[in-house]
């Protein structure tokens, strides 16, 4: 089966912590491995504008085409297949929740803010039921972004096509088809209660930004074992 959405993601911006493997052990699910780079696991939040958002052979669709969202994932296998795990996802946007949280993705609904100042981005989050709240200003400093060289964190970190969740009992697995991450560094200010439970340091140890992806969403597929 071919992809079933198409998106525009727009000022991408990664925030990494390295974290304690043994603390995020507990928080995904016993089916998948927790990815290691050089002995230590990484949390991941990602910062983004969806734009452009169609299915496949619709057209895009006014108010369904465009909204904010906010990531929180950990890097995973499944046998030799290395992806990602999210944790939560929160969107301002109540279709694509209803619509995601039916294919099991922990979407959570929250009142977020993008806005450009000068060169000054701002981003603000904060879940509508429970705790959740993030808030970022960042620059983008340098030229034109450069792809991330194999073997290094950069390029494992970011270069993941699959994601996979569960569905009690069954774990799932998605594709995404985009071309390779093109990178500028930015210098944040960031505050943020959404990594306090998995024990990491609150500023990151590494930041990436791009300024816009077109991805392919495949659908959720049940892992064969």
């Amino acid at each position: 089966m071919g992809w079933i959405m198409k998106q525009t993601w727009e000022d991408i911006l990664f925030c990494h912590w390295e974290a304690a493997p043994e603390r995020l052990r507990g928080f995904i699910p016993a089916e998948l491995e927790l990815d290691l780079f050089e002995g230590k696991a990484w949390l991941t939040i990602l910062s983004f504008r969806v734009s452009h958002q169609r299915f496949r052979f619709l057209p895009e669709i006014p108010f369904l085409n465009r909204y904010l969202e906010l990531n929180v994932r950990t890097y995973v296998k499944y046998g030799d297949t290395a992806g990602v795990y999210f944790f939560s996802l929160d969107a301002n946007h109540l279709p694509s929740i209803i619509g995601a949280r039916m294919t099991a993705l922990p979407y959570m609904l929250a009142r977020i803010s993008f806005f450009k100042r000068d060169r000054e981005f701002i981003f603000n989050s904060k879940r509508l039921f429970g705790n959740g709240e993030y808030s970022l200003r960042y620059r983008v400093s340098g030229g034109p972004g450069g792809r991330l060289k194999p073997g290094t964190l950069g390029n494992w970190l970011l270069e993941r096509y699959c994601l996979f969740t569960m569905w009690e009992p069954l774990l799932l697995k998605g594709n995404i088809s985009h071309e390779s991450w093109e990178i500028s560094k930015a210098q944040i200010k960031l505050a943020t209660n959404l990594v306090t439970p998995f024990g990491v340091d609150e500023d990151p140890q590494l930041v990436h930004y791009c300024p816009h992806k077109t991805a392919f969403i495949f659908p959720l597929k049940r892992v064969r074992r």
